[in-house]
């Protein structure tokens, strides 16, 4: 008789230690799937303010690739910009690209090209090359691209950009 109840309370003790394992087990689950959400989240994130400054900076490699985007005249502070945009002197800043003008279009992408120095300035010292041969006109470009109220992040490209030009 004494070896019986030896018995039946060993196993109650193997079911006891069967279902301590199988929490800690769940509760390392649980954990690890709480990190991968967040590892998943932080990822995304990182795709969107990825895609928004490539978006934000093919525009300002259009308008770098596109002379006519960046004309040689008018006063300091004259300003080219995509339409819709505030504080322009003239809205015809354009996609040539197909890909960008619906995000132009629908608001989300903008730019504006300023005038920062006078025209037919001198160039600045330093560039190698015969500066009496030549004068230059700086600008200051900036796009912005910008559709984080519907989680697809926000970017803005700002860059400097000199263009020289022969002297007669």
């Amino acid at each position: 008789m004494y070896r019986k109840k030896e018995r039946n309370s060993q196993r109650g003790s193997v079911l006891l230690v069967s279902l301590i394992f199988l929490i800690v087990i769940g509760l390392l689950g649980l954990s690890s799937m709480q990190t991968s959400r967040l590892e998943l989240r932080m990822a995304n994130n990182e795709e969107v303010r990825t895609n928004a400054l490539q978006i934000a900076l093919a525009l300002a490699d259009a308008v770098v690739a596109t002379p006519s985007m960046t004309p040689v005249f008018g006063a300091i502070g004259y300003t080219l910009c995509t339409p819709g945009q505030d504080n322009c002197d003239n809205p015809s800043l354009f996609m040539p690209s197909a890909d960008l003008a619906p995000e132009v279009a629908a608001g989300h992408l903008g730019g504006t090209v300023v005038l920062s120095t006078a025209p037919n300035s001198p160039p600045p010292r330093g560039l190698g090359f015969s500066a009496d041969k030549f004068s230059a006109a700086g600008f200051q470009l900036t796009s912005t691209y910008d559709r984080a109220d519907e989680g697809l992040g926000s970017a803005t490209v700002s860059q400097g950009l000199l263009i020289l030009t022969a002297t007669n």
